[in-house]
């Protein structure tokens, strides 16, 4: 037993300068600590700022093809002025009939629209006689029901219900020949519009570029013959670059028309162009990677670059905006339950305030009470095991 005892001492006095040094560390860690002020922190200042959330969206750009010219009536093509690829300007004439062939097509739509017109007469007339129909069945109906009300017989009954059905089905007759009427109208609007067309082409036997850029005709020659409703060449408006967004679906919910966007382009690293969402696709189309999206068009100002289409690049989609908001960084926040806290510096003590939280944008946390502008706040305060009253140092 007195062995044993002397062992440990012995190890004790061993690795007693260990233990005393160790002790000396601590001690001085303790003492370094103290004097520095606490844990140290990085702060920031709580400051007014404008408050933005958006929907970040990768892409491609492409151009407006919506320039298609179809033939208003029909003939036979005498000339064609420009090939596929040639730059063309609004108003010039791209090609010309051959009059001989637009006379018959004048001809025809001039007969559908009188014939429309005619229609139309008729139907006005009609709608005259129903309207008054109408009238007299009603006229009817409140005889055969005051008839009704003086003597409760039977056939007074009877009589009514069979006076309230003419009346019922004189309206839905004046209601149908309204409505045909409505189409009739438009027919002959129609009727009218191609038959304008088909003299002016007769007079001038020209079609022109409904807009510049460069065109593309669609299989036509000297001697098609062409058919109305045909379409006889479209043209690409080079200068007019479009973003193709791909909106993830879960962001589907936030985007509408008219939104404000920044988009960015790999070709172009250095700019940043200003643009509005203009179109959005009324299907979810699944990419190859197997991501869900929406594609929406995003019209910027690509004045000063290449209108070259399939450029890489991204969009960022403003959905929310608070402007004049006190904000933090959003790191500075600390979520317990359903509260939020913020801790501050004061005097080198940090401080624990709860705070309401507005709007959470890309960069910042709007906090709408709790906080003052101008205050010291601990950013990151979680990743320290920070608590209130403890002391700091920055």
């Amino acid at each position: 037993m007195a062995d044993k005892i002397n062992g440990a001492k012995r190890k004790f006095r061993k690795y007693l300068p260990i233990l005393t040094i160790g002790c000396m560390v601590l001690a001085g860690i303790a003492i370094i600590k103290f004097k520095n002020g606490g844990v140290k922190v990085t702060t920031e200042v709580a400051q007014i700022r404008t408050i933005a959330k958006t929907i970040s969206a990768s892409g491609e750009t492409a151009v407006l093809e919506n320039y298609v010219q179809r033939a208003l009536v029909g003939g036979t093509i005498k000339e064609i002025k420009f090939i596929s690829g040639d730059d063309v300007f609004k108003g010039d004439s791209i090609l010309s009939y051959d009059r001989d062939s637009l006379k018959s097509s004048l001809d025809s739509t001039y007969t559908s629209y009188l014939s429309a017109k005619s229609d139309l007469e008729s139907y006005n007339q009609k709608v005259v006689s129903a309207k008054a129909t109408r009238n007299i069945r009603k006229q009817e109906r409140d005889e055969a029901w005051r008839t009704y009300m003086s003597d409760n017989g039977e056939d007074e009954k009877q009589a009514y219900k069979n006076a309230e059905a003419l009346y019922q089905a004189a309206i839905s007759a004046y209601v149908t020949l309204e409505k045909d009427k409505d189409y009739t109208q438009e027919a002959v609007t129609s009727a009218h519009s191609a038959y304008t067309a088909a003299l002016n082409n007769y007079t001038k036997a020209a079609v022109h570029a409904p807009s510049s850029g460069k065109l593309a005709l669609n299989d036509i020659h000297t001697g098609s013959l062409i058919t109305s409703g045909q379409e006889l060449f479209s043209i690409t408006n080079t200068t007019n670059l479009i973003f193709k967004a791909q909106i993830d679906e879960a962001d589907i919910s936030h985007l509408t028309l008219s939104m404000p966007a920044k988009v960015s382009l790999d070709s172009y690293p250095d700019k940043v162009f200003t643009g509005t969402v203009q179109q959005i696709d009324a299907k979810v189309v699944t990419l190859s990677s197997g991501s869900a999206v929406v594609i929406a068009d995003v019209y910027f100002d690509a004045t000063d670059i290449l209108p070259i289409v399939a450029m890489n690049g991204s969009v960022d989609i403003e959905f929310a905006k608070q402007e004049n908001m006190l904000s933090i960084s959003p790191d500075a926040v600390v979520r317990e339950l359903d509260k939020a806290f913020v801790y501050t510096v004061e005097g080198a003590i940090a401080k624990k305030l709860e705070v309401q939280v507005g709007l959470e944008g890309d960069n910042y946390t709007s906090i709408s009470a709790g906080l003052s502008e101008g205050s010291v706040v601990i950013t990151s305060p979680g990743e320290v095991n920070l608590t209130d009253g403890a002391k700091v140092r920055l």
